[in-house]
């Protein structure tokens, strides 16, 4: 009894220190709000302080949000939640105090500094909303129907993997849609015909881009095997697959590949109790700033040159001379700079929440809020049964409507959630909009754990991408629900033997 005593004591001491240290945090971005604010005049540097403001604020959030539950800030449960916390204060934080360096190149030029200011109002604004509605949550009856949900799954599927081949089989699957994909548009990741997927859709591309969602789920269920159940021969599959998923990643011109097949390691690796080694994880990080980024630049630039756009084969062709274009520099120390200054570049999203406040209403009207309920529920309805269903092309045609580009540059600007939120009527929609958001995230963060559920691992690696990856709107969000599920339940039944019938 005295020992669960000073357990409870213990829990509760670190939990107190864990709301201070919030407390703290957030009285810090109050004292850099007020410098932000007595820099007049709108200049880098008010932006600057703001920036620094906005993250030590989420920082602070992510404290109190870790207090609240009790158990840490709960980053190494995998927990969405704190993650997107972290996210949000690199993206729009950190990587915002960029803006000390004059824009003078591309769509970041047409960007006015007050608008950035702006922009992180609108941020912060959004941010505490979905603070408040991650700390309501959507209510003890969702909840509860929730848990009812994930436990009526785990009666019928236990957390057993079925085979040795139960890997290989679900990515067969997600490899079967990718091959069907490239070679029925003529696109392969960023590489090919870019134009078919902004131009034509048939009514099965739908189902084969869920489908090859399957992949990544693969090593995932060959981690299982590995880290938790230690089957026998396990690892041949897992260095198989995570490999095939590097390769995959690396001839489609993506990035995130990369990081998710690492992620679909990791994430079962601490599922199964275990402390992830710091040399592995320091490893992984040099090898995507020295190998992956600057590949994935060499090879982009090649298989991509203005009008001359390479095939998916001809693209793998040329795939050797983009690597050893990469590692003839042999400079790591520079390669690795450059790599991390491109990245901090490449993912500041306040840039697209500022072109929003800048032209938002004066030179693009705001649009008719109702459509946050309309755009998704069509967005669910398959093409199969709507041939005439519009392409949702979001990130393109956010570059047309706010940056001007012509149709015929096939870029695509992330439509964060917040930006998109403030096009659909400005700052109501971005505060009930986020608070929804806040109350949905918390939901995930309840019912599913990795820890004791090997089925969440699953969802949370299919979820984790887009909701912390903060690059989709709101309708996309929405409409992918149906098809994230399916693909979910689908790898489940595949990967997992079956329990008793409910």
């Amino acid at each position: 009894m005295t020992a669960v005593t000073e357990k409870l004591h213990e829990a509760g001491t670190a939990t107190s220190r864990m709301a201070a240290f919030g407390f703290a945090f957030i009285a810090g971005a109050c004292v850099l709000f007020y410098e932000a604010l007595a820099t007049s005049g709108g200049s880098d540097i008010e932006v600057v302080w703001g920036a620094a403001a906005l993250a030590t604020y989420m920082v602070g959030l992510l404290c109190l949000a870790g207090a609240s539950q009790g158990a840490g800030v709960g980053i190494f449960r995998w927990k969405i939640g704190p993650w997107l916390l972290i996210w949000y204060a690199v993206t729009f934080g950190v990587a915002t105090l960029t803006w000390h360096q004059p824009q003078t190149s591309g769509v970041a030029s047409e960007i006015a500094v007050p608008s950035v200011l702006r922009a992180l109002w609108v941020v912060a604004v959004g941010i505490t909303a979905w603070f408040v509605g991650y700390m309501l949550g959507p209510g003890q009856v969702v909840l509860s129907a929730g848990n009812q949900a994930v436990a009526a799954l785990c009666r019928r599927f236990t957390g057993e993997v079925r085979s040795l081949a139960a890997p290989w089989i679900l990515y067969a699957v997600g490899l079967a849609a990718r091959l069907v994909t490239a070679l029925s548009t003529g696109l392969l990741g960023y590489v090919g015909n870019v134009s078919s997927s902004v131009t034509t859709a048939s009514g099965y591309q739908g189902a084969l881009g869920a489908l090859a969602l399957c992949a990544p789920l693969a090593v995932a269920a060959a981690s299982l095997q590995v880290f938790r159940d230690r089957v026998k021969g396990a690892r041949i599959t897992l260095a198989v697959l995570f490999l095939a998923e590097v390769g995959f990643g690396a001839a489609a011109g993506n990035k995130k590949n990369f990081i998710v097949a690492v992620l679909a390691v990791v994430i079962p690796f601490g599922a199964a109790h275990r402390r992830l080694p710091r040399a592995a994880l320091t490893g992984l990080i040099i090898t995507f700033l020295v190998v992956v980024v600057p590949f994935n630049q060499a090879y982009r630039s090649i298989v991509r040159q203005g009008a001359v756009t390479l095939t998916p084969y001809q693209s793998i062709a040329v795939a050797p001379a983009a690597l050893e274009q990469t590692v003839a520099s042999g400079d790591l120390v520079n390669v690795a700079l450059g790599s991390a200054d491109f990245l901090i570049q490449r993912i500041r999203e306040i840039d697209n929440v500022a072109i929003v406040v800048q032209r938002t209403p004066m030179q693009v009207h705001f649009v008719d809020p109702i459509q946050l309920i309309e755009a998704p529920v069509l967005g669910m309805i398959p093409r199969a049964l709507w041939p005439g269903k519009p392409i949702l092309a979001t990130g393109y045609q956010f570059s047309q409507t706010f940056y001007e580009l012509p149709a015929s540059v096939y870029t695509s600007s992330a439509d964060t959630m917040v930006g998109g939120l403030y096009w659909f009527g400005g700052w109501a929609s971005v505060i009930v909009g986020m608070m929804l958001f806040g109350a949905v995230i918390r939901f995930l963060d309840k019912i599913l754990d990795v820890w004791t559920n090997p089925h969440a691992i699953f969802l949370i690696l299919l979820l984790f991408p887009v909701l912390v990856g903060g690059e989709t709107d709101w309708s996309a969000l929405l409409g992918a629900v149906p098809a994230t599920l399916l693909v979910w339940l689908l790898s489940v039944a595949i990967i997992f033997r079956s329990g008793r019938r409910v």
